[in-house]
């Protein structure tokens, strides 16, 4: 089996209180996200606007 690159992608799902979590604890970064459509977008910058906000309560700096 062929080592998989770097550049390859995956179509998964992942309930938004989670993405937003992972986001806000930076264990996950916007930037290795990909949206496939415009409603996808929409949603991925509610959540990420949710997760700026989340540090923003707990004090932590942007």
């Amino acid at each position: 089996m062929a080592a998989a690159s770097s550049s390859q992608f995956l179509e998964i799902e992942i309930r938004e209180d989670t993405l937003t979590s992972l986001l806000a604890e930076r264990r996950l970064k916007v930037e290795d996200l990909r949206c496939l459509t415009p409603r996808a977008r929409r949603q991925l910058r509610r959540v990420l606007l949710q997760s700026l906000l989340a540090d923003v309560r707990d004090g932590q700096t942007l």
